[in-house]
């Protein structure tokens, strides 16, 4: 006799673990898409494409228009504060879709019997414990998906704020669902630790790490929401353990994760003298000297660090762009200072400190076989733009550098040391001298003065910088320009 087809609770707990499997197939296609991307399809070092005066090259055709085109669609950004490129927001569409189908999928014959408190209840405290470790992966500091994906840290910083909010939505939608099941809230408590407290402890956590996630409780107060997000989070996997058995192997998983991480980031740990300079501008650049310590530092331009400073602000580790080139004797970082650590810094007494930092991570763009690269920065998004120029200046000096900084006041160029020694032609945009810049029309003008040339552009700063520059690119594409783009900013 067949074996009965397996209903309710069983088969989603048999339906829901598959869903592992098509994530790991997503990571593992981009890894191989990285992978191709370094080793195959780029151009080879000192491959150019010589151009005579007043020759032009033709606009892409066929297959490779086609091509552009789509890669114009998926860069595109539409206006709205928080909308993302097209292509970031087809991946959100695709997780949170995927979460959708395995959560509402029924697991029995009649979507009557599934979308009882028992059966459904159950389904979504699975589809919530089984994105934990994803999730966690995620939000590594140690950049496991960078090295791996070449992703910017805010592209997967935005990828685990979703899953976050699916972790979190779904967890507190099993406590209702179980809350709607016919008994007291005395039975509920009394029956089983596991179901009653021991799931709703963990849930409480949760709760307080959406309400402190959101983007406008985040910004107001962020060291609140640091606190939140670490302390809560762990209180709340280390109760999850307990309550059911079969949250313990995605449990144990995510442990590892954040186990992993924290070791590297001891590991890779550097204790140096930090001296901080006061700039115009709400600003401080804090130098790292490398002879403090006896370990040797290393970066590429593009990187960023996290740094501690525990005497202003202990157990926070905040992100921050390298600011000097890989030659130079210090490590630079500027500093907006805005709230909480950033203005401690800037307002303290103290101009030297002790500062922790782990890293560099992050895998920069490469330029090899450009013939032109636009460097755009806005503000103290110049902490990427200028040791990019700097250091392609001195590796690469066949390639055209177009740096571009828009600055608010005069007196921000302190900041950098612009000295023509460099051989780069830094151009600056003062708004309170000249009005904001048509950087779309910049970026077009920039472009076509390279003849059809393969070009590059790579911008940091502020939101609508990089949107400016980035639909530019997408327009370009279209047209069947050849332009990579690039854009570098952090967010939380």
């Amino acid at each position: 006799m067949a074996e009965a087809p397996l209903v309710g609770r069983p088969f989603s707990r048999v339906f829901v673990p598959t869903y592992n499997a098509i994530i790991g197939f997503f990571f593992l296609a981009a890894t191989a898409s990285y992978f191709y991307t370094l080793h195959f399809s780029k151009r080879k070092v000192g491959e150019k494409t010589p151009l005579l005066s007043g020759q032009v090259v033709s606009p892409a055709k066929g297959l490779k228009l086609v091509y552009r085109k789509v890669r114009s669609v998926l860069l595109y950004q539409p206006p709205g504060r928080y909308l993302e490129a097209n292509g970031t927001m087809f991946v959100v569409a695709a997780f949170l879709g995927l979460n959708c189908f395995y959560t509402f999928y029924p697991s029995t014959a009649t979507r009557a019997e599934f979308y009882t408190a028992s059966v459904f209840g159950n389904r979504l405290g699975l589809v919530s414990v089984v994105n934990i470790p994803i999730m966690f992966l995620l939000g590594s500091k140690t950049g496991l998906l960078v090295q791996w994906t070449g992703w910017s840290h805010e592209g997967y910083n935005i990828l685990h704020r979703h899953a976050g909010r699916v972790v979190c939505v779904t967890a507190i939608g099993h406590i209702i669902a179980n809350s709607l099941n016919g008994r007291t809230l005395q039975e509920q408590v009394t029956r089983s630790s596991r179901i009653g407290v021991g799931g709703g402890l963990p849930g409480l956590a949760f709760l307080i790490i959406l309400v402190t996630s959101f983007a406008p409780a985040r910004n107001k107060a962020y060291e609140i929401f640091l606190y939140a997000h670490v302390w809560f989070l762990v209180a709340g996997i280390v109760l999850l353990y307990f309550h059911y058995a079969r949250c313990r192997p995605y449990c144990i998983a995510a442990s590892v994760i954040w186990l992993w991480d924290r070791f590297n980031r001891y590991k890779n740990a550097q204790h140096v003298v930090g001296t901080a300079t006061v700039l115009s501008g709400n600003t401080v650049k804090l130098s790292l000297n490398l002879k403090s310590t006896f370990r040797d530092i290393h970066w590429q331009t593009g990187q960023y660090v996290y740094i501690s400073v525990h005497k202003l602000a202990p157990f926070q580790a905040h992100p921050f762009t390298i600011a000097s080139p890989p030659t130079a004797d210090t490590l630079d970082l500027i500093i907006r200072a805005r709230s909480g650590f950033s203005k401690t810094l800037f307002l303290a007494d103290e101009q030297d400190h002790k500062v922790t930092f782990h890293g560099p991570y992050g895998s920069p763009p490469k330029f090899d076989g450009l013939s032109k690269v636009i460097l755009l920065a806005g503000g103290a998004g110049v902490a990427y733009s200028y040791p990019e120029a700097v250091e392609l200046a001195r590796t690469m000096p066949d390639i055209e550098i177009d740096f571009f900084w828009v600055i608010p006041q005069r007196d921000f160029v302190s900041w950098v040391d612009m000295d023509p020694k460099y051989n780069v032609d830094f151009k600056v945009w003062v708004t309170a001298e000249q009005g904001r810049p048509n950087i779309d029309q910049y970026v077009k003008d920039s472009i076509a003065a390279a003849n059809g040339a393969p070009c590059a552009v790579a911008v940091c700063g502020p939101s609508p910088l990089v949107r400016s520059s980035r639909n530019a690119c997408a327009s370009l594409l279209w047209n069947g320009v050849d332009v990579e783009f690039y854009s570098e900013n952090f967010g939380w």
